[in-house]
């Protein structure tokens, strides 16, 4: 059987990955909506929700990175774990 500690790093590296993935979908469809479906809307209105939205989808894009990162460290402590088990 494996070791629980190797398991609990790699479930959570796959949850991690998982909860990026989820962080960066999550202003697409809004801001897809807004810069194609939407392209007669204009106005300062418009200019800021866009702003704020591409500003959102920025910071999203940053936290999902961050996460992946440390999704990857999960899985190279779980990798470190099984090279040193007897």
């Amino acid at each position: 059987m494996a070791d629980p500690d190797i398991q609990d790093l790699t479930h959570r590296a796959s949850q991690l990955r998982a909860l990026a993935d989820d962080i960066a979908a999550m202003v697409d469809a809004p801001h897809q909506f807004v810069t194609t479906t939407m392209k007669t809307w204009s106005g300062p209105h418009a200019d800021r929700i866009r702003g704020e939205l591409k500003a959102w989808r920025t910071k999203c894009a940053h936290v999902a990175a961050t996460l992946r990162q440390e999704a990857h460290q999960c899985d190279r402590s779980a990798l470190n774990l099984k090279q040193s088990a007897p």
